[in-house]
């Protein structure tokens, strides 16, 4: 099994991804590797340069978790996954993103809500997805929100639906990564109700002998 250590080597090297993703300390080591693909980066411009900015977000937010902070949009976040991964109530103490990694599709941050897409930041973003895939080899890759597959952003060539329902794909050159789109967790996010879908989806990777 590839070391954290040998991926953050290649993540360093890849040209592809402005934005390295963040990784858990343990998440080498996870069975099953389960990582998470948000849209953007949201801040001020000088931030974007910082090509750790998206692995400082979720550290700080972490951080502010466990010391008991509230309100905050990242800590809600947070704290949704959580308990929607372990089907434990919302604030309960979890451990799972010592195992998780998470990452962001647009290579270029977004520092106003109405920016537009650019095919360029569209193109950057498919080769930074590819690399990701590749370098981090995830069993498991939570897509947040609808906006990534429904606009066209995340490539639909070689990409196959295993269940409509949940929805639940996989891509031809990616085999043993399934892919699950579900609701952002930032709002009018129920834990309960996307914990029990994420149990189906393992469900539906074991019904179709998956090695996960």
């Amino acid at each position: 099994m590839t070391t954290l250590k040998t991926m953050e080597a290649r993540l360093q090297a890849q040209s592809a991804l402005h934005f390295f993703p963040y990784t858990g300390p343990e998440y080498g080591v996870a069975a099953p590797r389960i990582a998470m693909l948000g849209e953007a980066a949201h801040g001020p411009a000088p931030a974007g340069q910082n090509r750790s900015f998206v692995r400082s977000v979720v550290r700080t937010a972490l951080d502010e978790s466990a010391r008991g902070m509230k309100g905050d949009h990242w800590i809600r976040y947070i704290r949704n996954i959580e308990a929607m991964l372990g089907g434990r109530e919302y604030g309960a103490p979890e451990r799972c993103w010592q195992k998780l990694a998470y990452a962001v599709f647009f290579q270029r941050i977004k520092t106003n809500p109405g920016d537009e897409h650019t095919p360029e930041d569209i193109r950057r973003g498919r080769e930074a997805f590819s690399a990701l895939l590749d370098i981090l080899a995830p069993d498991y890759l939570i897509v947040w929100g609808q906006a990534l597959l429904k606009n066209g952003w995340l490539p639909r060539e070689g990409l196959t639906t295993l269940e409509a329902s949940l929805p639940v794909y996989v891509y031809a050159a990616h085999p043993h990564t399934l892919i699950w789109e579900c609701h952002h967790p930032s709002r009018d996010f129920s834990y309960r109700t996307e914990h029990a879908r994420w149990l189906a989806v393992q469900k539906t990777a074991a019904a179709g002998d998956r090695t996960v």
